[in-house]
């Protein structure tokens, strides 16, 4: 197969096409990681499932 053929062309460049995607989103991803995340609302911790009900009364 020689490099002039149409289907290799077409093939390297969707490569191509891929490491450049690949690319942008890992630069976007060291980005991301570069950023703080946001600061959390001040107030108290959620209170979760609280205490257990009581039994029920039984005869």
């Amino acid at each position: 197969m020689s490099i002039e053929n149409p289907n290799v062309m077409n093939r390297l460049k969707k490569i191509e096409n891929k490491l450049e995607n690949l690319e942008k989103r890992i630069a976007n991803i060291e980005d991301l990681v570069g950023k703080n995340p946001k600061p959390r609302r001040p107030g108290p911790p959620h209170p979760g499932r609280g205490p257990e009900p009581p039994e029920p009364f039984r005869f």
